[in-house]
Order: structure tokens, then C-alpha cells, then sequence
């Protein structure tokens, strides 16, 4: 897989900017469930994320974006934010690197339910 040198932005076609920003609404609308459609985000995660990581962009870039949709969510209080972000993060290394924990070969651990007040 070819990285872009840091800094440097890609040329993506119109496709690829239209999915990358249907994924991004995939998840926005799993974080504005109340409670969070914890199933529906954690498929939005993943495949966004292959996503971005066949287009080159890096493990960071992911997260940062991961981070900034739920910072612009309602998911409420700080703490459960925090908790979500986390989450979402461990997500991203998973289906960035393919497994986390004890399971190998792309399929997800399990993961404990969240609980998540969206006021």
C-alpha cells in the first residue's frame, strides 16, 4: 500500500469523495440514535475505514475524522463522548490492522454494550 508523504493532500474523484461522505453519514446517524444503533456504527466504522485505508490515508487521519464526527454528535454527557470516541478509536485499529485483542482475520471482538444518552 502507497502512503502520501505527510502533508500532502490526494486527488480523489468525485466517487470516492461522495462515498467517503456517505460513511461519514452512516456513522452521524448511528451516533444521533438514542440510544447509539451501536451495530449499525460499528459496520459504518469498519467499512469507512477500509475505505480510507485503500485510499492511503493513515491510521491518524482516520481517527481524527472519527473523533471530529463524534465531537460534532449529540451524544451526551462529556463522559459518554469520551467513552464513544474510545470506542470508535479501538474499532479503527481493528479494521485498519485487520484484529484487535484476541481475534485474528478481520472479524470484530466483542465489545461491551454502551450505554449513551444522546440529550
Amino acid at each position: 500500500m502507497e502512503r502520501l508523504p505527510t502533508g500532502e493532500t490526494r486527488a480523489l474523484s468525485f466517487e470516492q469523495l461522495a462515498d467517503a461522505q456517505d460513511l461519514r453519514s452512516v456513522i452521524s446517524a448511528a451516533l444521533a440514535k438514542s440510544p447509539v444503533d451501536e451495530r449499525s456504527l460499528r459496520r459504518g466504522v469498519w467499512t469507512y475505514v477500509g475505505a480510507e485505508r485503500d485510499l492511503g490515508s493513515s491510521p491518524a487521519q482516520v481517527i481524527v475524522a472519527l473523533t471530529q464526527l463524534v465531537d460534532a454528535s449529540t451524544v451526551a454527557p462529556h463522559a459518554a463522548r469520551q467513552e464513544m470516541t474510545r470506542i470508535m478509536i479501538l474499532w479503527c485499529v481493528e479494521a485498519y490492522f485487520g484484529h484487535l485483542g484476541g481475534e485474528a482475520g478481520g472479524h470484530p471482538a466483542e465489545v461491551p454494550p454502551m450505554i449513551v444518552s444522546n440529550r
